[in-house]
């Protein structure tokens, strides 16, 4: 049994806290393919998240999309598109637009965002964009990103797009990292809960 499980982890909040003991790390996932200090290595990540996975009761689909949003989150770009380079659901389709739009390869994840749709993620998302927003560029950005009322995907391509050339140190950048990580959380709260 995984050590950071409880025993009679049955609420999805005990699930999803269990999910995000292994995932944490102590920096935010870049906006690009670089890689950061405090990733696990492929192979033990993926050793953990399948065990993980079936001590929480989840079936060999969503194991294999939490497998491959685990494996993004930790920077193993390759692996992860592996894993949902045939998915044709929204999940995968989620996971796989975040691949394209951190290599970056926006026009291609601008086309997976487009096949997802609606999805209860960017629902989710909505009112934490603005709370994630600090400053006034920022908070720009923020508005921009929801002004049809629901996150809006596509947008958040954009602006990636948009700060590709600036430092790590700025603020719209750091904004969009954080709301990277809040993607990352969405998607495994929905996953897990499903």
């Amino acid at each position: 049994m995984h050590a950071d499980l409880p025993m009679t982890c049955t609420t999805t909040p005990e699930r999803v806290a269990a999910l995000w003991n292994l995932l944490r790390t102590p920096e935010l996932p870049e906006l690009d393919q670089r890689s950061r200090a405090g990733v696990v290595p492929c192979r033990q990540l993926e050793v953990r998240l399948r065990s993980l996975c079936g001590e929480l009761g989840l079936g060999p689909e969503t194991t294999e999309r939490v497998l491959a949003a685990g494996l993004l989150y930790h920077d193993h770009h390759n692996e992860a598109h592996d894993l949902v380079q045939d998915m044709t659901d929204p999940e995968g389709a989620v996971i796989h637009a975040i691949v394209h739009r951190r290599e970056p390869d926006f026009w291609n994840a601008r086309y997976w965002y487009r096949r997802v749709g609606d999805h209860a993620v960017y629902r989710w998302m909505t009112p934490r964009v603005l709370e994630l927003a600090g400053t006034e560029a920022t908070q720009g950005v923020a508005k921009r990103l929801v002004m049809s009322g629901t996150l809006d995907p596509l947008a958040l391509v954009d602006a990636c797009e948009s700060v590709v050339r600036k430092p790590a140190s700025d603020p719209v950048v750091l904004f969009l990292r954080r709301l990277q990580h809040a993607e990352f959380e969405g998607l495994m709260d929905h996953l897990v809960a499903g």
